[in-house]
């Protein structure tokens, strides 16, 4: 009941005349991995449609699905992948060209190298894992909005730095006006100053996501 509850306030929060970031959405400072993790199975009934999730991340994923849900019926795969980020997300090529926009296919792919300069996510904490999923499926959100024109537009202005900072702090606002404020914060209060992250990496962070500071004055706000 607890989670059918938080996910029809989401939905209605979202889509209601508002603010950038909406006065009637919960921001929940810690979310109970026992409480969640006892009702996994519903978790996986509900929100496990079309998804292939690894295992050992299934119980965040999972619980930041039950924030977005329109994306009850989306096809999402997470997949191993040598990246120089922690996390990224794309469509599959073939579905943005021949699927409509509800039955794209979207590719998660997960960091597997091991290396100082990066953050594994087996290192990240629960609470920030699920702020960072959030900001995932945010990107999804943005795409399902985008014709296959708005799409390649996207990914070609992603390489201009001043766009891509403007883009991914987009991306942030709208995970905190998903109700996953303190779920980001920790994800970046994490990356800047509890990782093992070499500094150019956290530079990269600094530079083109929302820092800690402002996320609590977007939530205050």
């Amino acid at each position: 009941m607890k989670i059918i509850s938080l996910t029809l306030i989401v939905f209605f929060s979202f889509f209601s005349k508002s603010s950038l970031i909406s006065q009637d959405i919960i921001q929940t400072k810690k979310i109970d991995s026992l409480y969640y993790s006892s009702h996994l199975d519903s978790l996986k009934f509900n929100y496990a449609i079309n998804k292939k999730i690894p295992k050992a991340y299934s119980l965040p994923v999972l619980i930041a699905l039950s924030y977005y849900p329109e994306l009850i019926k989306a096809k999402i795969i997470f997949k191993n992948s040598n990246i120089k980020t922690t996390l990224n997300v794309r469509p599959s090529g073939f579905s943005v060209l021949f699927n409509n926009r509800n039955n794209r296919k979207y590719i998660i792919r997960i960091n597997s190298m091991d290396k100082d300069s990066l953050i594994n996510l087996k290192d990240v904490p629960f609470n920030a894992s699920i702020g960072l999923f959030g900001h995932e499926f945010n990107h999804i959100i943005d795409y399902r909005n985008s014709n296959v024109f708005q799409i390649i537009k996207k990914l070609l202005e992603y390489s201009n730095n001043k766009k891509k900072a403007e883009y991914e702090k987009q991306i942030d606002y709208m995970t905190i006006n998903r109700g996953l404020g303190w779920q980001l914060y920790d994800w970046s209060y994490f990356v800047l100053n509890i990782s093992m992250a070499n500094q150019k990496y956290k530079k990269y962070k600094r530079t083109y996501y929302l820092s800690p500071n402002e996320i609590i004055d977007i939530i205050q706000r």
